[in-house]
């Protein structure tokens, strides 16, 4: 490869993430992936190259449910992977939690798809690596470091707060990726890594609804965003029909949530003139 490219996949279920990167020795990082109707587009976009790094930013199916399939299908051998990177939240420790906002919401996101994975760990041997806090790697001229895992506690946006934060730095570009993140953990991000933030292209949090707080995209400064969103999430007004319970909403411990339409007024206060929007097909973009 003459340039080092990332493709921001297209939907082929509803607002799934997928991201291939391929680097000019034509290696791959594969980031979450979708369902597994996204799995025949993903395969393309791989072309059977090596995979060096597979990273699952957190267990909810719209981001690793095809992954899984995969696995559970014939141990992913239609993939030649490296590595999978990934920290998730400890089933057995939280299921049994009670002191948390709402345990009916809590139990459906840890059952959601984190046991059906847990099912196919074993399949990945050594080629599994969960993730710590400040760990790097190096694929190629791609460097990655790892800015947020896990943190206990988070408990009211439970799996969206459990996603993987990291920085993808080229030799001509950075990009940052929040996964889902919601707002305490962005708070909480903000406190340990706010000087490591700074990129050029950030991927929007939480499909750019119910994210991050203006706070972390004014540190971030970016010029570029990456939206997984079809149309109608990337003009959802500022607070949708399902966001109109703000007492309801703080009980749980989510007051902090609002739609796309506030998160594109950031980007607009920001000066961000480029948008990646998954709604207009597969987007590539030059790193």
């Amino acid at each position: 490869m003459e340039n080092t490219t990332l493709y921001m996949l297209t939907e082929t279920s509803q607002f799934m993430m997928s991201f291939v990167l391929v680097t000019k020795k034509d290696n791959v990082i594969v980031i979450d992936g979708g369902r597994p109707l996204d799995m025949p587009l993903l395969k393309q976009y791989i072309g059977g190259r090596h995979i060096s790094a597979w990273i699952l930013t957190h267990a909810h199916n719209d981001h690793i449910s095809g992954f899984v399939d995969e696995f559970e299908k014939n141990g992913g051998a239609d993939f030649d992977i490296e590595k999978v990177y990934y920290n998730f939240p400890p089933y057995d420790t939280l299921i049994t939690r009670t002191d948390v906002p709402d345990k009916a919401y809590f139990d459906t996101e840890l059952n959601e798809v984190l046991p059906a994975f847990l099912k196919i760990e074993p399949l990945l041997g050594d080629r599994a690596h969960i993730v710590k806090q400040g760990d790097t790697l190096t694929v190629d001229e791609c460097e990655i470091e790892f800015l947020f895992t896990y943190h206990d506690g988070l408990f009211s946006n439970l799996m969206n707060d459990a996603s993987l934060v990291f920085t993808v730095k080229t030799p001509n570009k950075k990009v940052l990726f929040l996964g889902d993140l919601g707002p305490e953990a962005g708070d909480v991000l903000m406190d340990e890594s706010r000087g490591k933030l700074g990129a050029d292209i950030v991927q929007m949090a939480h499909h750019g609804h119910m994210n991050v707080s203006m706070e972390i995209y004014a540190e971030v400064q970016p010029h570029a965003c990456l939206w997984c969103a079809p149309d109608w999430l990337y003009n959802e007004p500022e607070i949708p029909s399902y966001l109109k319970n703000r007492e309801a909403l703080r009980k749980m411990g989510r007051g902090r949530m609002y739609g796309v339409g506030l998160t594109r007024k950031w980007m607009d206060a920001l000066g961000v003139k480029t948008h990646y929007v998954t709604k207009d097909g597969t987007q590539e973009i030059i790193l």
